[in-house]
């Protein structure tokens, strides 16, 4: 059982949980192809509503809270059904999905920051908990619907906006903020962040490697110079002139070797 200085307060954990139910159910609504059941939104809704939880709870060593009383699991199959039920009502208010989705993003950073705030954690352990509240569930979703797990590619900033929420929870927490502000200020700022993404297309950069500089003997000198390295265009052109499994470098690399021993072997060409 946690000890006092650990509890938080029951209404935001259970705001934070009907919330994300809800979105849940909003979300299944898209999958309808799959012919989900009652009983399969329901297992989505509670899904996303404790699995960050658990989640954390676990992270802290602890037993999972949402086990030890009926309110969280009625909660989140509750707010589940009655997402289903309103699916048409819900659907006609535009956007209405992301702006739930964001907020439950924000609840759920402020229980998990919070919560590690009352463990006494460092700072970046705390901000690991506040993350990992608020995107597991979305994670434990994607996978149960056989989606790409959302947070793991470019537009969504899901981590990047509850790391932004908990960092500046953190901040306020050292500043003297009272508790109550530092949760509005937490799903303030998890929301403005999320919502950005979705409102401006922000996105974080794809994956990228630097392009180290390489030096080559040349044929026709003896003389060691550096390379010119590939445009992008040039990159873009062997990778759509080629087969899928064709590595583009590779290709420039052995038409460049071509085109040095063509040189080397007919120096009047040029």
């Amino acid at each position: 059982m946690d000890s006092p200085a650990t509890t938080l307060p029951l209404w935001l954990d259970l705001t934070a949980i009907a919330i994300g139910a809800i979105t849940a159910a909003m979300v299944a609504e898209q999958f309808r192809d799959k012919k989900l059941d009652w009983l399969g939104v329901v297992i989505i809704g509670i899904t996303v509503g404790l699995g960050g939880g658990i989640i954390r709870d676990l992270l802290l060593g602890i037993r999972p809270v949402s086990m030890e009383t009926e309110w969280f699991l009625f909660t989140a199959g509750a707010a589940a059904l009655g997402g289903m039920l309103l699916q048409r009502v819900l659907r006609r208010m535009d956007g209405l999905v992301s702006v739930l989705d964001a907020a439950a993003l924000g609840f759920f950073c402020a229980v998990g920051t919070l919560k590690a705030m009352n463990f006494e954690l460092p700072i970046l352990p705390t901000l690991l908990v506040g993350t990992v509240t608020a995107a597991g569930g979305g994670v434990v979703r994607d996978m149960l619907l056989g989606m790409p797990v959302g947070i793991l590619f470019v537009g969504s900033l899901y981590a990047i906006a509850a790391t932004a929420g908990s960092a500046a929870f953190v901040l306020a927490d050292y500043l003297g903020v009272s508790q109550i502000i530092g949760i509005v200020i937490c799903v303030a700022v998890t929301f403005a962040v999320r919502m950005a993404s979705v409102w401006f297309g922000l996105s974080l950069p794809e994956q990228i490697a630097l392009r180290m500089p390489r030096f080559r003997r040349s044929a026709r000198t003896g003389k060691t110079e550096r390379e010119r390295p590939f445009t992008d265009r040039e990159i873009l052109e062997a990778s759509g002139f080629h087969a899928l499994d064709t590595r583009p470098i590779a290709v420039l690399e052995e038409k460049r070797a071509n085109q040095e021993q063509k040189r080397a072997s007919d120096p009047d060409s040029e």
